[in-house]
């Protein structure tokens, strides 16, 4: 073994770093000092998102309109009596006076035949302005020829997962035929849930995005939904990419189908664009002090938890 003292000198420092590697394995940091540090995420206000900017306008002040007189207070004593039950339908001439009355006890409708040469559509006729028009319309099956039972058979089949091209094989008609059959029910199931689903109690909303890809086209598509994991409720869904522009849409939906004073408790993944967007609509103006007319202040109620999966 040489006895130079610079091999002295470097078996010292060798020494010294095994004994510095063998207490590091003994004693690890604590978590704390391993977390690194996050950036706080500052809150937006309703000027960011480009709906709440175009609602801003003051609303429509135009008075209502007087009650109407019923038909039946109106029309002459004579003549048969109505056998046809027209509750739940409307006129529906704009120039009416009783358009989009539904109450069979204030309206002017009345049975007008029936026609179709598969199965009997009955006809109602408005007696005050003499407009006449089928208890198909406005409804997925307006002014369709084939039998109702046989698109209810092939629309079953599409929602079980069949798909269009298979159902053209199956039942025998034509692609053209069963994609409007396919798009008429959806727009009307899309009316129908922007009619029902408002004024929502919902105490607890999980926010996710699913990613989807359509066959004729080259980018993704990000489907954006809330969800109520009680109910089972969807009352929002957005279709678009990934960006904060359909975050602030799709909250902005969402706050204008829940009910006055609700706010519920929101999850989601990692994804700070809800926070932003949630900051942007549940929360309140109030009045500044100084050159600062206005300040945008976050609900005190508001909880969001982010889940993240490691």
């Amino acid at each position: 073994m040489p006895t130079d003292p610079a091999w002295r000198v470097l078996l010292v420092i060798t020494l010294f770093w095994l004994i510095w590697v063998w207490y590091c394995r003994q004693h690890p940091p604590s978590n704390s000092s391993a977390v690194p540090l996050q950036r706080l995420l500052k809150p937006r206000t309703p000027a960011d998102c480009s709906a709440c900017r175009q609602h801003a306008a003051p609303p429509d002040t135009a008075t209502a309109h007087p009650p109407v007189t019923p038909w039946s207070a109106i029309k002459s004593r004579r003549g048969a009596r109505k056998r046809i039950n027209t509750q739940g339908f409307a006129c529906p001439n704009r120039q009416c006076a009783y358009y989009r009355l539904t109450d069979a006890q204030l309206h002017a409708l009345v049975g007008d035949g029936a026609h179709g040469r598969g199965e009997r559509i009955q006809t109602l006729r408005c007696q005050a302005c003499k407009t006449t028009f089928s208890t198909r319309r406005a409804t997925p099956l307006y002014r369709l020829k084939t039998a109702s039972h046989r698109i209810a058979e092939v629309l079953t089949a599409l929602a079980e997962g069949l798909s269009v091209a298979a159902a053209t094989r199956v039942f025998g008609h034509r692609h053209a035929t069963i994609t409007r059959w396919l798009t008429h029910p959806g727009a009307h199931s899309a009316l129908i849930h922007q009619r029902f689903g408002e004024r929502l109690h919902l105490p607890h909303l999980q926010l996710d995005e699913l990613r989807t890809r359509l066959r004729t086209w080259t980018h993704v598509l990000w489907l954006w939904l809330a969800l109520d994991p009680l109910t089972k409720i969807i009352p929002v869904l957005q279709l678009g990419a990934r960006t904060q522009a359909t975050a602030h849409a799709m909250v902005h939906e969402l706050h204008g189908r829940l009910a006055n004073g609700c706010l519920p408790v929101f999850t989601s993944d990692a994804l700070n664009l809800y926070f932003y967007a949630l900051t942007a609509h549940f929360g309140q103006w109030l009045a500044g002090a100084g050159r600062r007319t206005r300040r945008w202040q976050v609900a005190a109620g508001l909880i969001y938890g982010q889940v993240k999966k490691r």
